[in-house]
């Protein structure tokens, strides 16, 4: 829907934006925030302020809001900062930013087959949450396959949405949720790989490479979004010998050309890393993802089938 609606405004079909993202307020309301977000940038173009202050704080009045910073720092907002509304919408979303922080907290979500012989540990991307990311893992291809465990941060970054951006909390929130896992469902017998998109690719990347990082040495990043200094700190201090990789990437993703980069690092380490690259996908998850998942799995475990001991320790 997000796609449809940016190719009708780049259409200028703006009166057909607007009926799409009206209606997509009846279908997911727990969305009401972004597409609140969205309609009320498309009023800006038009010029038509007040009906986006009242978009944005029809919103707050649903319960729902933003991180103040999200609004704040968006250029199709700037327009609406002198408004008294708008400042007050502002504090309105920072005082419930504020609540709901305190009471975040690291759980895990599962899918998937608990008799599968390979566990997936993914992170889900940054503006997300456990539950709604383990959806794009519920392919019957894949919970057929696999028995997965879904991590959700502890650092909130908006409503419902949160990200992994202080690397020490997201390792110790991803460590302390995997520890649980394991135990709460007996899987220490099993293969275990752990995954991420975007920035939870970038996570989940660097424990897999860590050596102080026990848990894990097979990695699958997806359209990842890497901190190259990070890695190159790793790899040249903490690197683990037994580390094993893929990445799932597109050539119009953002990060790709930092994608390259991080593939050329592991090579100059030694560190085995399959790139899979679909022509034409930007930061998305691939139209093939079960086919695709199989792969990087088959890859990243073929250290683990000549071994005795799966878990790698």
């Amino acid at each position: 829907m997000q796609r449809q609606v940016i190719d009708l405004v780049e259409k200028k079909a703006n009166m057909e934006a607007f009926t799409l993202m009206e209606e997509a307020k009846e279908k997911f309301p727990q969305k009401r925030d972004r597409l609140g977000h969205w309609i009320a940038s498309l009023y800006v173009l038009e010029g038509k302020h007040q009906e986006a202050l009242v978009e944005l704080q029809d919103v707050i009045e649903h319960g729902l809001w933003w991180n103040p910073e999200i609004l704040s720092a968006d250029p199709d907002l700037s327009t609406l900062k002198p408004y008294a509304e708008f400042n007050k919408i502002l504090l309105e979303c920072q005082r419930m930013y504020e609540t709901e922080k305190e009471s975040a907290h690291a759980h895990f979500t599962t899918r998937g087959n608990q008799e599968a012989e390979t566990v997936l540990f993914p992170l889900h991307w940054k503006g997300s949450n456990s539950k709604e990311f383990s959806k794009q893992w519920s392919h019957p291809e894949i919970t057929n396959h696999y028995f997965m465990g879904f991590p959700q941060s502890t650092q909130l970054f908006s409503y419902q949405c949160y990200s992994w951006d202080d690397a020490t909390m997201a390792m110790n929130d991803v460590r302390s949720t995997y520890q649980s896992f394991i135990q709460q469902h007996h899987l220490a017998e099993k293969v275990h790989i752990i995954a991420g998109a975007s920035q939870g690719g970038n996570i989940a990347t660097q424990m897999g490479l860590r050596a102080d990082v026990e848990e894990f040495h097979n990695f699958i990043a997806i359209v990842p979004a890497f901190d190259l200094k990070a890695l190159q700190e790793i790899l040249k201090n903490q690197l683990n010998p037994h580390a094993r990789g893929c990445i799932i990437t597109g050539d119009q993703d953002p990060f790709y050309e930092t994608v390259l980069e991080a593939v050329q690092l592991f090579e100059t380490y030694q560190i085995p890393c399959k790139l899979i690259v679909k022509e034409g996908m930007g930061h998305e998850f691939p139209s093939d993802f079960p086919d695709v998942l199989e792969e990087g799995v088959q890859y990243v475990t073929e250290w683990d089938t000549n071994r005795d001991d799966h878990t790698g320790k």
